[in-house]
């Protein structure tokens, strides 16, 4: 019973071929890959020569016994090739030669994978890479002729073209040359043009997650330009992390990617503000991070970068972190005079109190005009003069401070000008803890 069932698989295999190979001519990888899911640890070219050399004995048993034909068996020969024109040449004493393969033209070989294997190792090389992955662009013709050819057999047993360049490509790559693939988030994608041979790097930006600070004001975030062409801030914090990091990693640029964002004039102090460099193009990858850390110390702004980070703590950080709570530090300045009384009952008032903030005046050009719900959750003041004073606020983020302060008329909801029914202006501002998890 278990023999005649081993003998029907195999019948079933030379009978699929036989179907295929009247028709069309086929190479031994392209013939192997219609029954690359059948065996293991076999590559599809030695699937195809042992399908062809199994042919050739039944086709020599079925000549003999004058089941076919010589014209019968040239076509064979023509399509499938060796060792079936071995066969048609010794028995007709008529050399012949093969077809080209249908599908890849016979350009599919070991020669050609090595050759390929060999020009992305040396990219690979220059980029100081040691993670890839591959990909393969195919014209649409050859993926048509491909389906053509699976349909008369059925799609259950085979792969496709390019499954079979990228992974012989691949272990050529690992066990020849030691990169490791990747298929998480390698160091670079490496794209083979199957008509051209060229190879196309697209390589993947290191991103590496930390804190920062900015101890001075009128630093932008990025390189502010007005309407006019110049720029309205003479420094930036993303030229700062270009001017220490862009040479070390021999990299395009440096994008910052923060928790929300200070004003230009309020500094970044306490804990600092959560970020991720994305480090673009980088020629070289793998830099020590407490060199990193070392260049990152300066007197203005600061930052300690404490590991690999990734897209998704990006998207969580514009996201969700940037709602998480804030403390600020400012130094107000009112009208009227205010007494320790007047203070003692803003803080009283702003305990755990929800503000209704429109989008402020000074931003309404850049943003939609929107209502905000933030909650302030604690004040705490420090009286300075009788027109001066000092409120540390801790509440949700994304709320505007500045307004929470001034009212921007009445815009903000309530407010601390309403409240102590005088006009009070924030004149500093310093961002003190952001919260993210």
């Amino acid at each position: 019973m278990e023999q005649s069932r081993e003998q029907n698989a195999s019948n079933n295999i030379i009978s699929k071929a036989r179907k295929v190979l009247t028709k069309y001519p086929l190479c031994d990888h392209c013939l192997g890959r219609l029954f690359a899911k059948l065996g293991l640890d076999l590559r599809n070219d030695e699937r195809g020569k042992a399908i062809k050399t199994l042919l050739q004995m039944i086709l020599h048993q079925e000549l003999r016994e004058e089941k076919i034909n010589k014209e019968e068996l040239r076509k064979y020969a023509l399509n499938a090739g060796d060792p079936i024109t071995r066969l048609y040449q010794k028995i007709f004493e008529e050399k012949i030669t093969s077809l080209t393969c249908y599908i890849c033209n016979n350009k599919l070989s070991q020669e050609y994978f090595e050759e390929l294997a060999e020009k992305i190792a040396s990219l690979l090389n220059e980029y100081n890479a040691y993670t890839f992955i591959l990909g393969v662009s195919v014209p649409q013709e050859l993926v048509l002729r491909e389906i053509e050819v699976s349909s008369i057999i059925g799609l259950e047993t085979s792969e496709s073209i390019k499954n079979e360049i990228k992974r012989e490509v691949g272990k050529i790559i690992k066990y020849k040359y030691g990169f490791e693939p990747d298929f998480t988030y390698p160091d670079v994608t490496a794209i083979i043009d199957y008509v051209t041979n060229e190879i196309r790097l697209v390589v993947n930006p290191i991103l590496i997650e930390g804190r920062y600070w900015k101890r001075g004001r009128n630093i932008s975030h990025t390189i502010w330009v007005s309407r006019t062409g110049t720029r309205e801030y003479p420094y930036s914090l993303e030229e700062f992390f270009n001017d220490r990091l862009k040479e070390v990693f021999e990299a395009e640029r440096i994008i910052l990617h923060a928790s929300g964002r200070e004003d230009v004039d309020a500094r970044m102090l306490g804990t600092g503000r959560p970020m991720v460099l994305e480090i673009k193009n980088p020629r070289f990858r793998y830099v020590d991070l407490d060199l990193v850390n070392e260049l990152l110390k300066s007197t203005l702004i600061e930052a300690v970068i404490h590991g690999k980070s990734s897209r998704l703590r990006i998207e969580y950080l514009k996201g969700e972190g940037s709602k998480k709570k804030k403390a600020y530090k400012i130094l107000i300045y009112t009208k009227d005079p205010v007494t320790n009384d007047d203070l003692r009952r803003l803080e009283e008032f702003f305990k755990n109190r929800v503000v209704h903030q429109r989008t402020p005046l000074r931003i309404l050009r850049r943003k939609k005009d929107t209502l905000r719900v933030r909650r302030v959750y604690l004040v705490k003041t420090t009286k300075i003069t009788d027109h001066l004073f000092e409120a540390l606020v801790y509440c949700d983020g994304g709320l505007y401070v500045k307004e929470l302060v001034h009212g921007d008329n009445e815009r903000t909801m309530p407010n601390f000008s309403e409240v102590l029914n005088t006009r009070a202006t924030p004149l500093e501002l310093d961002v003190i803890s952001v919260e993210t998890l």
